[in-house]
């Protein structure tokens, strides 16, 4: 999969794309992961979270394990300003991989 196909897919997922729209994708392959983990695992425990068993499940439930494309729409108008959407979608399987709850 490339950039071009991930925004496709996000775009053919909602369908509700507005024309104008800034559409951009990044690869998180296994070295930018490992720093999301981590960023998120610090974030995490400056905020008060330091049972390991916690931490890790909550680094989990926001950071996928295989790698993926981070898609970013971004709109622009008037009443609505600038708005920003990030989907992720598995490189693996072309899926659109769900926000955690």
């Amino acid at each position: 999969m490339d950039q071009k196909a991930a925004i496709m897919i996000v775009i053919d997922h909602f369908g509700d794309i507005s024309p104008g729209t800034k559409c951009s994708a990044v690869f998180f392959d296994m070295e930018r992961i490992r720093r999301e983990k981590e960023f998120y695992a610090k974030l995490y425990s400056e905020n008060g979270v330091h049972d390991l068993e916690i931490l890790q499940a909550m680094v989990a439930a926001n950071v996928p394990d295989e790698p993926y494309w981070l898609v970013s729409l971004k709109t622009s108008n008037a009443v609505t300003r600038d708005v920003t959407r990030l989907h992720r979608v598995d490189d693996r399987t072309g899926k659109i991989i769900p926000d955690p709850a």
